[in-house]
């Protein structure tokens, strides 16, 4: 299945990398890889993380990867990551 990021999800991961990275860049690359290799996981839909409702009224499904959560969708084909969101932050989630 193919992988796409919304151009949300990239900011949100290189945020996070980058901040790590500021005090651990070996750090920030293994979150980075940890993340990578999850939403590889989830593209294959051998594992589903539960629904939730975007404060927008976007259905969609998360997962973690400490201290971030992926926000994604599959659609025909492909597994579209919307945010690769901080868990310490506002909630994205009614």
């Amino acid at each position: 299945m193919k992988v796409a990021l919304a151009p949300e999800a990239v900011e949100d991961l290189n945020a996070a990398t980058d901040y790590i990275a500021q005090d651990n860049a070996q750090a920030a690359a293994q979150l980075a890889d940890r993340v990578f290799d999850m939403i590889d996981r989830l593209a294959e839909g051998g594992i589903d993380g539960p629904e939730q409702t975007l404060r927008s009224g976007e259905v969609v499904r998360s997962w973690p990867v400490p201290p971030l959560r992926i926000y994604y969708q599959r659609e025909e084909g492909r597994c579209l990551v919307l945010r690769i969101y901080h868990q310490a932050r506002r909630p994205l989630v009614r």
